[in-house]
């Protein structure tokens, strides 16, 4: 790993995905950039032209910036490399131009935004931005302090083929961290075929440590957190699947229902 893209807005929540993502970066030695949207201010003067007033807000998004990159290499003693970006324009926008541009190998938002409360009843724009994602995702709640991963959830769904790209990536993810995998499929009674399934994926993560546990349940955030809750668990890992706009607009995806409500950080690894 090289890059990891931080995409803050400096709401009062936002602290914790900014201390996750250099403590991250200070544990793999990697590049952390930082992404701020600030909003142009424009104002049309006595003959109808538009004028921009950008310097202020410039300066004061740079000025966060610099002090939260003053506070990251403080905190680290200067082991970490520290890029801030200040973009006119709106937060989306910013982290695709971003992520063009640098070509990240892990996007970290916070989960919560400027409300909370909000963001666990029906999402924010870092929940929204998974079914599209091209980079793999790191979603961090509030609350969620940064400790050294050691074990990871990762969820998957046998319904379907798994995609081997992803799950290779979750390998590659397990293996950075230095972590062990519990896998996790939701099934009450598995047949012949799942079980078939689970076996291909054990064989295909023979050189990396895990178990791999089929458990009862109707709501995958709510059995997840029950297994969390009885396992010494650091990060929950999803592997999205491609969602067309029309399904994104109609329903939300599992990894999107599971990292709204989850209390540890939400890894999506395509």
């Amino acid at each position: 790993m090289k890059t990891i893209l931080l995409a803050t807005d400096f709401s009062n929540h936002e602290f914790w995905a900014a201390d996750y993502a250099c403590q991250l970066a200070n544990q793999l030695r990697t590049h952390l950039a930082i992404v701020h949207a600030y909003t142009p201010v424009t104002l049309a003067d006595m003959h109808g032209s538009v004028a921009s007033f950008t310097d202020q807000e410039r300066f004061q998004a740079i000025s966060q910036l610099s002090r939260l990159r003053t506070r990251m290499t403080s905190a680290t003693k200067g082991a970490i490399d520290v890029s801030i970006i200040a973009f006119p324009g709106d937060a989306e926008t910013a982290i695709d131009t971003e992520i063009a541009r640098l070509k990240p190998d892990l996007l970290v938002m916070g989960l919560a935004g400027q409300n909370p409360e909000k963001a666990r009843l029906e999402g924010s724009l870092a929940t929204k931005r998974i079914p599209r994602t091209q980079v793999p995702m790191l979603l961090v709640p509030p609350g969620a302090r940064y400790r050294r991963v050691q074990t990871i959830i990762l969820a998957v769904d046998l319904s379907e083929p798994i995609d081997a790209l992803a799950l290779a990536n979750a390998k590659r993810f397990a293996k950075l961290f230095g972590a062990a995998l519990d896998i996790v499929c939701m099934e009450d009674e598995p047949d012949e075929a799942l079980q078939k399934a689970a076996e291909g994926i054990r064989k295909l993560l023979a050189d990396q440590p895990h178990t791999f546990s089929f458990l009862p349940g109707n709501d995958l955030s709510i059995v997840l957190d029950d297994f969390r809750a009885d396992h010494k668990v650091d990060l929950i890992m999803m592997l999205p699947r491609p969602h067309t706009c029309f399904q994104t607009f109609l329903m939300e995806s599992n990894t999107q229902h599971v990292a709204r409500q989850s209390l540890v950080p939400v890894l999506a690894a395509i």
